[in-house]
């Protein structure tokens, strides 16, 4: 499997900032800093627009998986339609979980004892 190519790191817009200075500080009939600066500009432009859209992709996929873990836990009888909790539900499976972890831990001391 080849290696995945990893993307430079986007400099901080302190440092950003610096070299747009430096490069207009004597521009003199030469406009080829001033259109280094514009490139310069739209491509970090676009790789802000790039980590914007990962962002919103996580927080959409944290979404999904929220209402899916909801819609589960009302399956399994841990809400009603309205959202409420059903304590007797989680105090059983809590018990359900509690019983299985003394049961490991149980089964853990008489292999080691």
């Amino acid at each position: 499997m080849p290696a995945k190519k990893e993307k430079p790191e986007m400099k901080n817009h302190t440092e950003f900032r610096d070299i747009i200075d430096k490069r207009t500080e004597d521009l003199e009939g030469n406009w080829w800093p001033f259109i280094q600066n514009i490139n310069d500009i739209l491509e970090r432009m676009n790789e802000i627009e790039a980590k914007i859209d990962s962002y919103d992709n996580r927080v959409g996929e944290a979404y999904g998986l929220g209402r899916t873990i909801a819609k589960s836990l009302n399956k399994l009888g841990f809400y009603d339609d309205d959202l409420h909790l059903k304590w007797k539900a989680v105090t059983l499976i809590n018990e359900v979980l509690e019983n299985a972890e003394n049961e490991r831990k149980e089964k853990r001391r008489s292999n080691n004892g």
